[in-house]
């Protein structure tokens, strides 16, 4: 299927004028929308509490979670997403996708986004599962 990224914007819940506009990659691993720590303190994002994170290379972490607002291909919903180290990589997750997927009929992305985003996010729940609360 291969990698590639979409420009998203993400603002802070409470303060919607405080946002930002960055490329996710979207990781077909990730169950979470992550952004790096540096976004989300220019953003004014507040964590909720911290989750438990299983990393690519096997180690198990605790992360800042919280909660933002995102736009995505025109859609726009408030989701979940967790706050990785500074610098670290902006990755869009299936819970984010699945938030914000427009019309359940189609799943399909907007026409001219160039990539079928919504067949993705489809995909990542079919193999994910349901989520547990």
């Amino acid at each position: 299927m291969g990698t590639f990224t979409v420009e998203a914007t993400v603002a802070n819940l409470a303060d919607p004028a405080m946002r930002v506009t960055l490329p996710l990659l979207v990781d077909t691993g990730a169950t979470w929308t992550t952004l790096p720590g540096d976004i989300a303190v220019n953003i004014g994002v507040a964590p909720l509490g911290t989750r438990r994170v299983r990393l690519a290379d096997g180690r198990v972490e605790e992360w800042p979670a919280a909660a933002v607002h995102i736009i995505l291909d025109g859609h726009e919903s408030p989701t979940f997403c967790l706050i990785g180290p500074r610098g670290g990589p902006s990755l869009l997750g299936a819970v984010t996708l699945r938030g914000v997927r427009p019309g359940r009929r189609s799943g399909r992305a907007a026409a001219g986004s160039g990539h079928r985003l919504f067949d993705v996010a489809r995909r990542l729940i079919r193999y994910c599962g349901p989520l547990k609360p």
